[in-house]
């Protein structure tokens, strides 16, 4: 038990580095070289912390256990809410999100927590069906959002990357990816050592795994409101901007690309 806590600890660490040193600097370059937004900016930001949840779904499915790993999706988005409204208020930028312009996300960031809890309570189980509605649901969410946000101006450069470059920022965003999968692998693996371990159910080993894999959010979260600071004016809210479309794009590919990749390869190994 003491080993598998320490790897648990050990490949969080090694994620939480990842993400701070790798991961984001990795995406603040190619945004410089692309003039990127705060809303495109936070969105990559998302899609790519939800490696981690990739990993161990597919490692569930392949490994013909997929219910935890269906909790681990409703977790993760759950427990990703709760560490933005965290990081949100630890960074007093609560009243950001009466801002208007932020109702489309907000939206779209309670439906990710509401439909897999109703497919719970509606016994939705695995099947072809299901991979096809979640498929649509992602492609609605891109239509809308294409549709009502503007691309906008260029995201603040943040801090040490001005003379960012596309390649560079391609090779520090792969670098951090590659790490999240090797660290995630052990996290999902020492994570469900320790809960077999102890005899814990299945959608208690779900909302362990979220809570893990949620590590890097959180420190996304936290970097993206470091690199923000001091803000230009006391309208500036390009922090919350980047750091809810971030949230928002994590949970909706958890739910919309994620969980249907997981039960596509759980149905062909069953």
């Amino acid at each position: 038990m003491i080993k598998d806590l320490s790897i648990l600890m050990l490949s969080a660490a090694a994620i939480v580095g990842a993400v701070r040193f790798l991961l984001i600097p990795g995406i603040g370059k190619i945004g410089v070289a692309l003039k990127f937004s705060a809303k495109v900016r936070g969105q990559m930001i998302g899609y790519a912390t939800s490696v981690p949840e990739l990993t161990v779904l597919v490692a569930g499915a392949l490994a013909g256990v997929f219910n935890a790993g269906l909790w681990n999706i409703a977790a993760s988005n759950i427990i990703n809410w709760v560490l933005f409204l965290v990081t949100v208020f630890a960074f007093r930028q609560q009243l950001d999100l009466k801002n208007k312009g932020f109702v489309d996300e907000i939206v779209f960031g309670i439906l990710s927590v509401v439909i897999p809890l109703l497919m719970f309570a509606a016994h939705i189980g695995t099947g072809y069906g299901t991979i096809i509605g979640l498929l649509g649901f992602f492609v609605i969410y891109k239509v809308l959002d294409k549709r009502f946000n503007p691309t906008g101006r260029p995201a603040p450069i943040p801090p040490g990357l001005e003379d960012g470059t596309f390649l560079g920022g391609a090779f520090f965003l792969v670098l951090g990816i590659l790490v999240i999968l090797f660290s995630g692998k052990f996290l999902g693996g020492s994570a469900g050592a320790l809960v077999m371990q102890l005899n814990v159910p299945a959608w208690a080993v779900g909302w362990i795994l979220g809570l893990v894999t949620s590590v890097c959010e959180l420190a996304a979260f936290i970097e993206i409101y470091r690199i923000h600071k001091p803000k230009d004016s006391p309208t500036h809210i390009k922090d919350t901007q980047e750091a809810l479309d971030a949230l928002v794009a994590s949970n909706i590919s958890n739910l919309g690309l994620i969980l249907p990749i997981g039960m596509l390869v759980y149905l062909w190994v069953s």
